[in-house]
């Protein structure tokens, strides 16, 4: 009997750097680089002292670079808070440091150099701070193979009528039919606005596809983003790059570093293939484009032949090729003679037309001249319920570069961070709390004493802020000598009070905390000290 459920573990190994974008952009206001790596991290995380919180405030008043260069002399402190990292190539860390740390160039080309240090982010788990693939992107990659192979095997229909110039509205009605036709079971259906409202006729209604985890540490690497026209052009001799981004992509060669689970619900309305059927489907239309594209790659030497050699070698002994995310518009497409719709922007102010391939090639580089040894975007390896290690693809991907950087290190200091942070909240916390004790305590003795005693700690107080100089030159010296013989009329207990209060027997307590030279009286014959100490003296004799 046919189970209801058919669940899979499917495992995903990228081939070569994978971009699928999440509308979000790495920005100087949010990472620092130090080394080869970048560090992206929350502003209002970070713990300022109030000098630091004025110099920033004054790179807000200024501009844009300006508050980078403040979080950049600042990483120190950003390094451990920081939230997410990703390895950068050699040659943006040479153009990095090139537009930061030339004044010049900053302040005549401003707006173009804060363009230059935006990157494009991949999609990632906030919380885990990795990378993952959405299972919405592998399903559109599952699905055009299908809907590619049911269209040749129908014998090309519908019959897509070609166009030089195709309009977005023909596009649409085109793509309705095909899947009306392709992925609907239309029985007993009136129109395809019925099929749509009638989800229980979608084939992929009973196969669901959950994202695609990063399994431990997933590397990402920030590459640059080169695009050459397949053909030369213009009396050009050798292919140069036409347009640059910047781009963060899941790393190459991480054995089974994403795993998903698919399910197919025993569906009683659609039949439907096996999971591995599928995935062969998909594997046979992703193979022959990869070839393709490789081949030619290799001959315009941008691509390695040991590169082809080796994934050949890979796909050739299991698994499933499958292409996902940004770029490669050829393998998005349906396959067959004027079937494929791929959008060309000429140059501007002219219109958007629509042909069988791409007239471009987006490849992946550690710098921005790179002509040889670049990758294609978006190629990976699936397998279904591995009982066993993949040795071929296992051995590739440990032979592949990897981040410089310790994401497990950093993590571990970052938690030091936090506990040693904590610690300081801590420490000031209740260094707030004994002042504001102390404050209490101070308040309560103040309403305790007398009015004479009172006097005697306000001078106290004075005297504390003042210039500590020696007795015999000293303003405060005097005010003591007046006090002392005013208070030659208070009553026994105010006498008694002010006595302690300037005790000069005391080092750095009592009056010699607030005058020099005093030494508790010992072998002094200064007139106004002897009769300083006479005065003092007086206050205690009955």
């Amino acid at each position: 009997m046919k189970p209801f459920i058919q669940s899979h573990n499917v495992y995903l190994t990228p081939l070569s750097p994978i971009h699928i974008g999440c509308g979000e952009d790495f920005e100087p206001t949010n990472y620092v680089i130090d080394s080869e790596t970048l560090f992206n991290f929350e502003p209002s995380h970070l713990m300022l002292n109030e000098r630091e919180r004025t110099n920033l405030l004054n790179a807000v008043n200024k501009d844009i670079l300006a508050i980078h260069n403040f979080f950049s002399s600042n990483k120190s402190k950003i390094i451990p808070l920081s939230q997410y990292f990703s390895a950068i190539t050699k040659g943006f860390v040479s153009e990095y440091n090139k537009n930061i740390e030339n004044p010049a160039h900053k302040e005549k080309n401003g707006n173009k150099v804060f363009n230059q240090l935006q990157i494009e982010r991949t999609a990632y788990l906030p919380y885990q701070g990795l990378a993952f693939i959405p299972g919405s992107s592998f399903k559109g990659a599952f699905t055009t193979p299908l809907l590619s192979k049911r269209h040749i095997d129908n014998g090309g229909n519908p019959l897509i009528k070609r166009e030089k110039k195709t309009s977005k509205t023909a596009l649409s009605l085109i793509s309705q039919k095909i899947n009306e036709d392709y992925l609907y079971n239309i029985n007993n259906l009136k129109s395809f606005d019925e099929v749509k409202e009638n989800f229980a006729h979608n084939e992929f209604r009973s196969i669901k596809f959950s994202d695609f985890s990063p399994l431990n540490n997933v590397q990402t690497k920030i590459f640059y983003c080169l695009n050459f026209n397949r053909e030369l052009k213009n009396g050009e001799k050798t292919f140069n790059t036409k347009i640059v981004q910047r781009r963060e992509s899941i790393l190459p060669g991480q054995y089974r570093a994403f795993s998903a689970n698919l399910s197919i619900l025993d569906d009683k309305v659609n039949k439907l293939l096996s999971l591995n059927e599928y995935l062969t489907i998909n594997n046979s239309y992703y193979k022959k484009i990869f070839i393709e594209e490789m081949e030619d790659l290799v001959a315009k030497g941008f691509v390695s032949q040991n590169y082809l050699n080796d994934i050949l070698n890979i796909i050739n002994k299991g698994g499933f090729l499958i292409r996902l995310g940004k770029n490669g518009s050829d393998s998005k497409v349906l396959k067959g003679k004027n079937v494929a719709q791929i959008a060309i922007k000429p140059k501007k102010n002219q219109e958007v037309y629509y042909q069988d391939k791409a007239t471009t090639y987006w490849l992946s580089a550690d710098s921005k001249t790179q002509k040889n040894n670049l990758l294609p975007f978006g190629w990976a390896l699936i397998e279904v319920d591995p009982t066993t290690e993949n040795e071929a693809l296992k051995t590739w991907c440990e032979a592949q570069p990897k981040s410089k950087f310790d994401r497990s290190e950093i993590l571990a200091k970052r938690e030091a961070q936090k506990e040693e942070q904590a610690r300081l909240q801590a420490e000031a916390e209740a260094k707030r709390l004994a002042e504001q004790q102390a404050e209490k305590e101070k308040l309560a003795l103040l309403d305790s004493l007398s009015d004479n005693q009172r006097l005697v700690e306000a001078k106290l107080v004075e005297w504390n802020s003042q210039e500590r100089k020696p007795f015999t030159v000293s303003p405060i010296f005097s005010e003591a000598k007046k006090l002392l013989e005013d208070a030659q009329q208070w009553n026994k207990e105010d006498r008694h009070y002010l006595y302690e209060k300037l005790d000069p027997t005391k080092s750095n307590e009592g009056l010699q905390k607030y005058v020099d030279g005093l030494n508790g009286f010992s072998n002094l014959k200064a007139k106004s000290a002897v009769e300083f100490k006479k005065l003092r003296n007086k206050l205690v004799t009955e």
